[in-house]
């Protein structure tokens, strides 16, 4: 029995092939990397060299995990999305080679097209099994305004820190900036009086 010839291309295709099918076992495994929360990092790169002698401006940084995302959304091209891409991209151009005979160009337009599809049918699948049912019970605006929490994590006057409030039942952590720049302590009871994309925006609470 002779082998078939396998080839670079091939070679390609199994490569993606077991990428992907790995990475999807690694998705499984750590299950809930559609969301991914990142603490507050402020990284500072004033003046830092870059290759061929470039430098950055003196008032260069990154934000990491502002008030406004510290959460990380992948819900455009989500790590499930890419898996099945990859996968199938290489499945796709496997059997297009080795099963139907295909020669090289014709394979790659057959698997591009092929894992497009396969990726935006994954994509929608995934969104509407497990992000849109997430989304119809996140809380909204009106269903923590007013209510009293507790910090978790100092809030510095113009930083963010923690609270930790419960709303419907249910304990609730959120990203938290005070209201009036004022530093509040880890323990102090405050009031949130409005979001700010992810965060809530709060004061301290004073018992009447």
């Amino acid at each position: 029995m002779t082998l078939p010839d396998f080839g670079l291309l091939n070679c390609f295709y199994f490569f993606l092939l077991m990428s992907g099918v790995l990475y999807a076992l690694f998705l499984t495994i750590t299950g809930g990397l559609h969301s991914i929360h990142i603490p507050s990092i402020d990284v500072d790169l004033s003046g830092a060299h870059l290759p061929g002698g470039a430098e950055l401006p003196a008032t260069a940084h990154v934000d990491i995990g502002t008030p406004d995302a510290h959460q990380v959304s992948l819900l455009s091209l989500s790590p499930i999305t890419i898996a099945m891409f990859i996968t199938s991209f290489g499945g796709i151009g496997l059997i297009a080679t080795l099963g139907f005979g295909m020669d090289g160009g014709v394979s790659v337009v057959v698997a591009v097209i092929g894992s497009v599809i396969v990726g935006i049918i994954s994509h929608f699948l995934f969104f509407y099994l497990f992000i849109a049912p997430q989304a119809s019970s996140a809380l909204k605006e009106s269903d923590i305004l007013g209510h009293i929490g507790e910090v978790t994590a100092p809030i510095p006057g113009n930083s963010v820190g923690e609270i930790a409030y419960v709303s419907m039942g249910e304990r609730h952590t959120a990203t938290a900036r005070s209201a009036d720049g004022t530093a509040i302590p880890r323990g102090a009871t405050v009031k949130i009086e409005k979001m700010a994309g992810t965060a809530v925006i709060v004061r301290i609470h004073k018992e009447v």
